[in-house]
């Protein structure tokens, strides 16, 4: 024979667990703020529907019976449960807790994203963030399919369907070999090495450096001489660092120091960086972070925000 169902609710449980603690109806009314004969008759239909009494009703107050100090052993852990579940929802809706995934074009190692993590990591210590290193091609594409919250980058000259914030700039260095004759120079200008062969990656910032050499240099009336290596950073650094070629960085990498590489100021040139993200991502801790990253770029510098085209 099947057992019937009974519908149980939170404020019985409640109901159950405090009269059992205060030994008494007229108590446990005193402290929920319900009435006693509220109390008395939902623990009395409680019984009817789970066929078995949970008190002994004196005129001293009520004692649980056997089936009911079983009862109130297993509501008392359903209602912790449910307690921590309303705080986890809270604590993640107020964006105190969850996980962020943030796309990265540059190195962590310094600069303005390393200090904007620091500082949201020292406030919200139970936020878990993710990150995924790439370029315009790949990090443009895991914000649009939510994939990631947030990408900082450098400026594309058109972002679609996205808002974005400039946050900071970063000035744009030459890489050269220490034995190159450019290496005596302090700073060097687009002119000394519009003849030069460039190296770069074919992954992350190589695509952008291209970008930024063709713009520059064509405007001098050169096309640049460009070699594409399918080799990770640490590697095009070791090439660099034979003679095989220069390259350009941004601030950021040049904290990284590699043997037999100089680091030299490009004259006029630095790079613009912005958060990019959907309008359409609502997830609390994401926002935290935004306005913590708005907040430390004013203190550097105006905020440029853009808002995404409409077509």
């Amino acid at each position: 024979m099947p057992i019937p169902k009974c519908t149980i609710e939170v404020r019985h449980l409640r109901y159950v667990v405090v009269a059992a603690e205060q030994g008494s109806f007229r108590k446990a009314s005193a402290r929920l703020g319900v009435r006693e004969s509220t109390i008395s008759r939902q623990i009395r239909d409680l019984e009817d529907a789970l066929g078995s009494s949970l008190f002994l009703r004196t005129r001293a107050g009520v004692a649980l019976t056997q089936a009911g100090e079983s009862f109130v052993q297993r509501a008392r852990c359903a209602l912790t449960q449910i307690d921590f579940a309303i705080r986890d929802v809270g604590a993640i809706g107020r964006g105190s807790r969850g996980v962020i995934r943030i796309g990265l074009f540059s190195s962590l190692a310094t600069g303005f994203v390393a200090s904007l993590i620091g500082q949201f990591m020292a406030d919200h210590k139970e936020v878990q963030l993710e990150f995924l290193e790439g370029d315009h091609l790949e990090l443009i594409p895991a914000v649009r399919r939510h994939q990631l919250d947030i990408a900082f980058m450098t400026e594309p000259h058109e972002i679609e369907d996205f808002s974005s914030i400039r946050l900071w700039t970063e000035q744009v260095y030459v890489v050269l070999s220490k034995a190159d004759a450019l290496a005596s120079r302090s700073e060097i200008a687009w002119s000394d090495i519009r003849r030069r062969r460039f190296i770069v990656t074919e992954i992350a910032p190589g695509r952008d450096i291209e970008a930024l050499l063709f713009r520059h240099l064509s405007s001098l009336g050169h096309r640049p001489d460009i070699q594409r290596n399918r080799v990770s950073r640490q590697t095009l650094m070791q090439l660099v660092a034979c003679g095989q070629g220069i390259t350009l960085a941004s601030e950021s990498i040049t904290e990284t120091p590699f043997a037999g590489v100089a680091y030299r100021r490009l004259v006029g040139c630095r790079l613009p960086f912005c958060g990019i993200w959907s309008d359409e991502n609502d997830n609390p801790a994401f926002r935290r972070l935004l306005s913590m990253a708005n907040l430390l770029s004013r203190v550097e510098s105006n905020a440029v925000v853009r808002r995404p085209h409409t077509h």
